[in-house]
């Protein structure tokens, strides 16, 4: 009897050893690879920590070739746009072609609309004073591209941003290390602000002007919040409205209804750091006033630059401008008719046109 009890003690000492060992494996600031959900073994979702604590999550669908690619989603967007399903999917066509594919949420993004009632969850605490550069740039895409690295093993990958995602490229290129890029390729992004002229009374929510600087309002709204409207209520010639007839309206509704908030700091950042009446068409960080436009000379590695004749978010010739700027002498500007900002990866006919000059590009420079 004596020995049963004393087999039982060992038994429940052990028991809960490896309890409190995986419960500090838990709390440890390491990444925990997901079950795989793919029948094909080769999709992969991962948690990431920033060095401030925000959770992020990136999918990846494993390739053979070298150089990874990161992709980053766009202002109120989400790493769907880049994996919507099976027809519209850059993610999944580049994964087709070979390539090792990551695709990136930055901080509270996951396109679930951020709805005003469901503001209670640890996902959706905001702070305002979260902004471009030294919340997305240096605390979130830095970690993923540390995270990809370490992963791979690899010393250089390529970024791949649209819209907002693209500025980050330039961003990282211009402001953080760009040995670690084997190159970038922007959708609809502009390192130039002429078209940004916004009313100014509707910014005083979010920011404010202080001499040449702006500010986040401290008193005022913490995010930027999306109301849930139908695809029709928004005129076509509204600065919204950035399709043309190349993506399906039942996309277009889905896509509204799932916009996520963004910080006050962020917004700050972008509509008064490209506020053309403000910077005379330069995009500057509207804090230490760093100049992204005159400084585009500085990024040497080669770049993809894509736009589309009907974006009025950000238009053909800011795009161009910005591909004129660059200082590579690898630098390729393409642009498509018919193509506003999101159908630049929503479009029905985007997987033919231009998802296809992407893998053209890639595999140009590609060291397989």
């Amino acid at each position: 009897m004596i020995q049963i009890i004393k087999k039982i003690f060992v038994i429940l000492i052990t028991f809960f050893i490896l309890l409190s060992c995986f419960s500090t494996l838990q709390g440890l600031n390491i990444n925990i690879e997901h079950k795989k959900v793919e029948k094909n073994n080769n999709k992969f979702l991962y948690n990431i920590t920033t060095e401030d604590g925000c959770s992020l999550d990136i999918t990846r669908y494993k390739g053979v070739k070298n150089n990874s690619i990161l992709m980053i989603h766009g202002y109120a967007c989400s790493k769907k746009i880049f994996d919507w399903d099976k027809n519209h999917s850059l993610a999944k066509f580049l994964n087709e072609d070979g390539w090792d594919v990551w695709n990136l949420n930055l901080r509270t993004h996951d396109a679930d609309g951020d709805f005003w009632f469901d503001k209670d969850s640890d996902r959706e605490r905001f702070n305002r004073y979260w902004d471009f550069d030294r919340t997305y740039l240096k605390k979130d895409v830095a970690a993923a591209v540390n995270f990809i690295k370490n992963k791979t093993q690899e010393k250089q990958i390529y970024l791949l941003g649209h819209s907002m995602g693209g500025y980050l490229c330039y961003a990282y290129a211009e402001l953080l290390n760009q040995s670690d890029l084997a190159g970038f390729i922007t959708m609809g992004s502009s390192a130039v602000g002429y078209s940004y002229n916004l009313p100014y009374l509707s910014l005083l929510r979010y920011g404010f002007k202080l001499g040449k600087r702006a500010f986040v309002n401290p008193f005022g709204l913490s995010y930027k919040h999306f109301p849930k409207y139908n695809v029709k209520n928004f005129p076509t010639d509204s600065p919204y409205f950035f399709y043309k007839n190349t993506t399906t309206t039942s996309i277009q509704n889905d896509f509204l209804y799932g916009l996520d908030d963004e910080p006050a700091g962020v917004f700050v950042d972008i509509i008064f750091g490209k506020e053309n009446r403000f910077n005379n068409g330069h995009w500057l960080d509207p804090q230490t006033l760093y100049d992204y436009t005159k400084n585009l000379e500085k990024i040497k590695v080669p770049c993809l630059l894509i736009s589309g004749d009907e974006d009025i978010i950000d238009p053909v010739g800011d795009v161009f401008s910005t591909y004129v700027k660059i200082g590579s002498e690898n630098k390729v500007f393409l642009h498509f008719e018919d193509y506003a900002h999101m159908d630049l990866v929503l479009g029905d006919n985007a997987r033919d046109d231009i998802f296809s000059e992407i893998t053209n590009w890639l595999n140009s420079n590609s060291s397989d």
